[in-house]
């Protein structure tokens, strides 16, 4: 097969490369094996997307290239005609092909030596795997005969504080020169472009072990379909293991938890999980008596869901900033009774004020506030920083009598059924079968964030709008009424 039959890469399918020749291989000839972007994903795609048009206004005045992906070679002809026309000073989404990879650079801006490429970012900072994706389309473009005299990555800025209306381009992104990085990784570009088009010149992809770049820096669309390679009680459910233990297990024929040997060296947390499989039977450990007893009624169990947008929404609040919307309370009387409280802000304004006045005056009463992690804890900080006045009677609910549920569930008890993880999502419906979060219309917190945004978008429908907050209010009941659960299951024990 000659390179010339070969699918064209791109600065995607580069990365991907990297990243994984496996993933590279199944992105260009395997991709109904590939997971979907679920709601949060697309949400974080459309997010960035967002991002990359502000940035434009870094470069004002330029031309955008409007021919879509399945017209790239329309885009590249007329990039080449606005770039030696000399009428542009700017060109967004640039197109070109050379050397079998095809690009679109973010924005492309003429400078006094040439040009100044840009990718735009919405990370907070430049990160190591955006240097070969600047590097490729820098090699790229500099066959295709253009002067590339400086590469920068505009990436968000943490400290822009939104003042309503417009977003500016110039206080919300940070433009970061990587020129001499981009160069250096360039030189790899050549080698690395001739790997993969070995790989995808084979009949097959090549065999990949899950490890940890499966999920970093991006997770894999196709690490679902690898995982169903895995044995039931895959030693992928051992709580961070690393690398070198997996090689190590593999190596030695093990590739299931129950099958580890006694004396293979373990964390302590790797080993409780280990026994449960073995024996079939949970582990209680003899302190989960005294930690049950420190929930004194009423007791309070609370979660909080938030928002955290890279386009800030409210005025006076920064990317990526947690603010919170929604609280639930499930409060279990002395006698054992149950009543739920909740908010849910109407969203036109920013809400923090009201959701931390209703919750200081439901928490009034509370002897033992329980959470499930320390979240709640720390956005009560943040609204101590944001309303001095509440300062006090925030910080009055901060020094009660507060019980981590994680941290009591890590400490004292594991079923098997959690595969490794003590998120209440796993936790929750080995405890009590049949009460988990498939029936919910919103089965996570950042699901229940872009469904808050779409609630106060002002272009959904009203009734769509009724029914998001609907999923919104059942979906943290279920959190903090799941919290109840856990703790009369583990009281049961």
């Amino acid at each position: 097969m000659t390179r010339d039959s070969l699918p064209l890469l791109s600065k995607s399918r580069f990365t991907a490369g990297l990243q994984c020749l496996g993933r590279l291989y199944r992105t260009c000839y395997q991709r109904e094996l590939a997971t979907l972007p679920d709601a949060a994903q697309q949400a974080r795609f459309d997010a960035g997307t967002r991002v990359g048009e502000i940035a434009r206004e870094l470069r004002p005045g330029g031309v955008l290239i409007t021919e879509p992906a399945f017209r790239h070679d329309a885009a590249v002809t007329r990039t080449r005609s606005l770039i030696h026309g000399g009428s542009a000073d700017a060109l967004y989404e640039a197109g070109f092909t050379e050397g079998g990879v095809r690009v679109r650079a973010d924005i492309l801006a003429r400078s006094s030596g040439g040009w100044e490429m840009i990718e735009v970012k919405s990370s907070t900072s430049v990160k190591d795997e955006h240097v070969p994706d600047a590097a490729v389309q820098l090699v790229t473009l500099e066959q295709a005969g253009v002067s590339i005299e400086r590469v920068s990555v505009a990436h968000v800025n943490t400290g822009y504080v939104y003042q309503g209306g417009a977003h500016v381009a110039d206080e919300l992104l940070t433009v970061q020169d990587i020129t001499a990085e981009a160069r250096s990784y360039a030189e790899q570009v050549p080698g690395r472009l001739a790997e993969m088009w070995n790989v995808l010149a084979a009949d097959e992809p090549p065999q990949k072990e899950i490890e940890s770049y499966c999920k970093a820096p991006y997770r894999c669309e196709f690490y679902d379909y690898c995982r169903k390679r895995e044995p039931e009680w895959s030693i992928e459910d051992l709580p961070r293991i690393d690398d070198r233990r997996r090689r190590e297990l593999r190596a030695s024929g093990v590739r299931s938890i129950p099958e580890i040997p006694v004396t293979f060296r373990l964390t302590p947390a790797q080993q409780l999980v280990r026994r449960a499989l073995v024996s079939g039977r949970p582990y209680v450990s003899p302190g989960l008596g005294r930690d049950l007893a420190r929930l004194v009624p009423p007791v309070h169990f609370i979660d909080f869901e938030t928002i955290s947008p890279v386009l800030p929404v409210y005025a006076g609040t920064r990317p990526y900033e947690a603010q919170p919307f929604q609280w639930s309370d499930h409060v279990q009387q002395g006698d054992g009774s149950l009543e739920h409280h909740e908010f849910l802000a109407e969203g036109h304004e920013d809400p923090r004020r009201e959701f931390a006045e209703s919750l200081l005056d439901r928490l009034a009463a509370a002897a033992t506030i329980v959470v499930y992690s320390g979240f709640e804890q720390a956005r009560l900080k943040q609204l101590q920083v944001a309303f001095p006045d509440l300062n006090s009677p925030i910080q009055e609910v901060l020094d009660r009598p507060w019980v981590d549920l994680l941290k009591v569930v890590r400490d004292d008890y594991y079923h098997p059924e959690f595969r490794g993880s003590y998120s209440i999502k796993s936790v929750l419906p080995a405890l009590a079968p049949g009460f988990g979060y498939q029936d919910l219309g919103i089965h996570d917190g950042e699901a229940a964030s872009i469904a808050f945004l779409e609630s106060i978008d002002t272009r959904t429908i009203p009734a769509r709008r009724e029914e998001v907050r609907a999923d919104l209010l059942e979906y943290c009941g279920r959190d903090t009424e799941g919290m109840v659960r856990i703790v009369e299951a583990l009281k049961a024990v």
